[in-house]
């Protein structure tokens, strides 16, 4: 059985996920982003997250495809992935 086969592509892509999941923070930040778009700064302040921590859970969440970012100026803006539609 191949290793690089699309069934092994689904599961890493559903490990990724679970993993994205798998810590309170980042579930604290995808229940914000529910209620809107964000800035980091924004997040961070309303979960007491220092600005590098924030950042960091916000970057493996956006890796797992769950979130996605735009830039407003010097502000990248984050909300949940698909929620225009």
């Amino acid at each position: 059985m191949s290793s690089t086969g699309p069934k092994q592509a689904i599961y890493n892509s559903l490990a990724g996920v679970a993993h994205a999941l798998g810590h309170a923070h980042r579930l604290e930040l995808l229940e914000l982003l529910a209620q809107g778009e964000c800035s980091v700064e924004t997040l961070s302040a309303r979960t007491k997250l220092n600005f590098a921590n924030a950042s960091r859970h916000l970057q493996i969440l956006r890796r797992a495809r769950l979130v996605e970012t735009r830039r407003q100026g010097k502000h990248v803006l984050y909300s949940l992935a698909g929620d225009a539609e």
